[in-house]
């Protein structure tokens, strides 16, 4: 055993404490708890020193780090090109131009992308620090409108190209912090202080809009318009509640694309429509008020007939509709179920908002032409548009207006 381990490094961080010399000379710094001198310091932490350098990561394939080049905070993620090996080409994919930059592509973007110098296997992808999207709460419907018209953005250029995400659930869609926060988080506990001394400070969303991205493309497939109708046999990510991955329809293969449907309009309806105060079962029961106009739309992607879903085409198209009808007041309403003594706080904010002229919603949710945000590599890749058009309505992909998909406008 090394002796620079001491109890502050948990079992699920030894690689990263093992690899922490090879990071810092790759220009990754780990945090302080990594240094090799700080065991011997370890015993003499108050308890809320020890208790934050106890908090560690679900996943011992993660690890936080500092960019000593910039200071900026960075992820770490550890990757088996043997288990997994699709998710670094597609996250190199979508991280290379012409996707680089483009304002639909919501994938997480790889900053850069480190060997194991040990094992030829492992590779290290480095992405930029992100939270869970759910964090803080929605204060607005408006804010939660804006969030998952940028979800299924993201989906839908990522169907255009032919891939499918296969796990986007609610651990895989996350949001840039960098104006939510105002001093800082703790790479772990977002809503705690760097310092882990207090809570974080955080404005609302509606006064900074951030970005969401989405990530772990470790289930993810590209597919080739040549070989005809992508068919998969399942892989269970985190949502198992797929009508076609129970029972004997487990082992038959199946068209992934209806599937990420599924999983949006299920997240969606289990974390916000349906989801009540903790261990209230009756409150799951009641559709949240304020987002009582989803309903029709995710009953539509949860059907139990994958054919029968929207298209993520089709699921933008009837969510501008809906979103469009909103009243200026219903936008301000709660965007996820409060506590009562929260409530009369988020009623003044909305009240001040209004004085003050504030935006309900992001201006650029609803983009009047879709034509300049386009694929511009869509001739290289596909080279027969007729062809691809359908192949492209078949599979599931997105539609543009009229009945054209977008990758061949």
């Amino acid at each position: 055993m090394d002796s620079n381990l001491h109890s502050g490094v948990e079992e699920s961080e030894i690689y990263w404490f093992y690899h922490r010399g090879f990071l810092l000379h790759r220009g990754y710094r780990l945090r302080p708890k990594f240094d090799p001198d700080f065991a011997s310091t370890y015993q003499l932490l108050d308890k809320r020193a020890r208790r934050e350098c106890q908090t560690c990561y679900f996943r011992h394939t993660v690890m936080d780090a500092i960019r000593t080049s910039d200071g900026t905070k960075v992820l770490l993620k550890s990757v088996s090109t043997s288990l997994n090996p699709y998710e670094v080409e597609i996250a190199q994919l979508f991280s290379s131009p012409p996707h680089l930059g483009h304002p639909r592509n919501h994938c997480v973007p790889l900053l850069d992308l480190l060997q194991d110098p040990e094992d030829s296997d492992i590779q290290i992808m480095v992405m930029p620090l992100l939270v869970s999207f759910q964090e803080p709460l929605f204060d607005t419907v408006g804010e939660l409108i804006a969030c998952w018209r940028q979800i299924f953005e993201g989906i839908q250029y990522m169907h255009e190209h032919l891939v499918a995400h296969r796990d986007c659930t609610l651990n895989n869609i996350l949001q840039d912090p960098t104006l939510l926060y105002l001093d800082g988080f703790h790479p772990v506990r977002a809503w705690m202080h760097p310092s882990f001394e207090r809570f974080a400070q955080h404005i609302t969303r509606t006064e900074c809009w951030p970005r969401y991205y989405i990530i772990d493309f470790g289930l993810s497939r590209r597919y080739d318009p040549a070989q005809g109708l992508p068919m998969e046999y399942v892989i269970r990510g985190a949502d198992k509640s797929p009508p076609e991955h129970l029972g004997a329809a487990y082992s038959v293969p199946c068209n992934p694309f209806p599937t990420d449907i599924y999983f949006l309009g299920n997240l969606l309806e289990e974390e916000f429509i349906f989801k009540g105060f903790p261990f209230d079962s009756q409150d799951k029961l009641r559709v949240f008020g304020p987002l009582r106009f989803f309903k029709p739309l995710i009953e539509d992607m949860t059907h139990q007939d994958p054919a029968m879903r929207p298209t993520i085409g089709e699921v933008i198209e009837r969510f501008d509709k809906m979103t469009r009808k909103l009243s200026w007041w219903h936008l301000r309403r709660p965007g996820q179920r409060f506590d009562l003594l929260d409530r009369p706080a988020q009623l003044v904010r909305q009240i001040k908002n209004l004085f003050k002229r504030v935006p309900a919603l992001e201006s650029s949710l609803h983009p009047s032409d879709h034509s300049s945000a386009q694929p511009r590599n869509a001739s290289v890749l596909y080279p027969n548009r007729d062809q691809v058009a359908s192949v492209v309505h078949t599979w599931g992909f997105g539609l543009g207006n009229g009945n054209t998909p977008y990758c061949c406008q």
